[in-house]
């Protein structure tokens, strides 16, 4: 059997000491690399789901918080006032001068009473002061104020319209595209309806903003006529109130009489010319008979 015969000038022991320190190396680079590996997913699994996801400034989402709130208000009033015309003037100029404008107006007479009904409108923010500022022109019989929250149906036009414009970009993009005419046909009644429901969107969106920003104010004015009776309450009151309508009907009647005769006066006038006319002619001429 042949000799087997160590490296020149190198004992074995020295070889396995190298190979033993080389293999122990090895472990030691293992176990640091496992231990910075471990250390990196514990980092990973400490941070909050905030910091491991950071969305963009522009991609944030609108808090509850942050949503301006779409609010309707209007108001009703009903006043008894000494003069309608005069404060339908009062009104009117009040309301320019709160930054409002007049929507309608209109004054009749009823029975005993002159009456006015005028709608206003006048910025939100200046409601109460307007409102406050015309009850003190009369007597407030009646004050509703009413109020309607529209933010959710607001700002749910607002997504569907941006929705409608994306879809219609679209459609512009592939009707530039189409090639043949029943594609073109097909687009364009597609693009015709998503522009329509944009039109119906753009409208109700310019109303809310309206409704929102300018408040509604209708007024009722009454006023009774000098000398207008008030008949008392109870049984009593009820008989005074029998009488004055007897005698306000016979006043009635009996001016309906006056108008009637002088409106036909100038016809018994004309009639009694032709009745005495025609009787003058036939006594002249039964004396013309009687003569000869």
């Amino acid at each position: 059997m042949p000799n087997v015969k160590p490296f020149p000038g190198r004992p074995i022991s020295v070889l396995i000491n190298l190979f033993l320190l080389i293999v122990l190396c090895l472990m030691l680079g293992m176990f640091s690399g496992c231990g910075s590996n471990s250390k990196d997913i514990s980092l990973s699994e400490n941070n909050s789901p905030s910091e491991q996801f950071q969305l963009p400034a522009d991609n944030e989402v609108r808090t509850p918080a942050s949503i301006e709130r779409k609010i309707i208000q209007n108001a009703d009033l009903t006043l008894q006032v000494k003069d309608v015309p005069a404060t339908v003037d009062q009104i009117t100029d009040l309301t320019g001068r709160m930054g409002g404008y007049l929507v309608n107006s209109r004054q009749y007479r009823y029975e005993d009473k002159i009456s006015a009904s005028l709608s206003v409108k006048v910025p939100a923010d200046k409601l109460t002061v307007t409102v406050e500022t015309i009850s003190g022109y009369g007597e407030v019989s009646d004050k509703t104020i009413s109020t309607e929250d529209v933010t959710e149906e607001y700002y749910d036009a607002e997504a569907r319209l941006k929705v409608l414009e994306a879809k219609e970009t679209r459609l512009l993009a592939l009707l530039e595209k189409a090639n043949t005419i029943t594609d073109i046909v097909s687009v364009e009644k597609e693009l015709g309806a998503v522009r329509s429901d944009i039109e119906v969107i753009k409208g109700r969106l310019k109303f809310l903003n309206n409704a929102t920003s300018y408040s509604t104010i209708n007024i009722t004015l009454e006023q009774a006529l000098p000398g207008s009776l008030k008949a008392p309450q109870g049984t009593m009151g009820k008989s005074w109130q029998g009488l004055i309508n007897s005698l306000n009907t016979l006043i009635d009647f009996g001016s309906g009489l006056i108008v009637f005769l002088v409106v036909i006066l100038p016809w018994v006038i004309v009639f009694g010319l032709v009745f005495y006319l025609i009787r003058y002619l036939y006594r002249r001429r039964k004396k013309s008979r009687s003569g000869e």
